[in-house]
């Protein structure tokens, strides 16, 4: 949509005007075309980029997920929201929401949240404080002195190349980046099971969650 705007104003205000000729009674005001443009632009670089994947088990959507990017200068927010409605042994809800700040390529803050049939779990957070990030989980805090680059919101925008660790905002520590063939990649978590990417043209298109008691397909549409 902002391109668009971008290349209206332009051709309003710069094409050459091949069915109209500009009265020298309202010529055109070069301050009035760079503020348009200087609005456009700051509004595209406001703009988010939102990407949505379906939540599948045994191949029946079961839930929804999106990832917004929003780039502001040197900064960059990652924003992941879910929600999942499907039964096991009994009926499940689960809503979750992860948010990261990077700037300059390093993780300022993360936060992961989680609601499980209506019950919200302890806040994760991970905060850069004083050269180091402090790790806090409930009334629980710990700290890490290894600077945080690559997290694992970004593997959904972001392939992994020549990456052999990434941050787990969840599990609060690094975890190995195993490549399993071309364009794809596995990450072992601490709690046994394993997720694994798939990319194409740096984009991740699938991720498939290898659960002791399930799998689940997320897929880009």
């Amino acid at each position: 949509m902002i391109p668009a705007i971008i290349i209206w104003v332009c051709k309003k205000y710069f094409a050459p005007k091949r069915y109209k000729k500009i009265s020298s009674q309202n010529p055109v005001d070069p301050k009035r075309v760079v503020t348009i443009l200087f609005l456009v632009c700051s509004l595209s670089a406001a703009f988010a980029q939102q990407s949505k994947f379906n939540i599948k088990r045994n191949g029946e959507i079961i839930g929804e997920m999106y990832f917004q990017q929003k780039n502001e200068g040197e900064n960059t927010y990652l924003t992941i929201t879910s929600k999942v409605q499907t039964r096991f042994v009994f009926k499940i809800n689960v809503e979750t929401e992860d948010q990261a700040h990077f700037k300059n390529g390093r993780l300022l803050t993360s936060n992961v949240s989680r609601i499980v049939n209506g019950n919200a779990k302890e806040v994760k957070k991970t905060n850069w404080v004083n050269n180091r990030y402090q790790l806090k989980t409930g009334n629980k805090t710990n700290t890490l002195d290894q600077p945080i680059s690559y997290n694992m919101m970004l593997l959904y925008i972001l392939e992994p190349v020549n990456i052999s660790e990434i941050y787990s905002d969840n599990f609060q520590c690094f975890i190995p980046v195993q490549k399993n063939g071309v364009h794809q990649y596995r990450i072992k978590l601490p709690d046994g099971n394993y997720n694994d990417y798939h990319f194409e043209n740096g984009i991740c298109k699938l991720v498939v969650v290898n659960h002791s008691l399930y799998t689940i397909r997320m897929e880009r549409v």
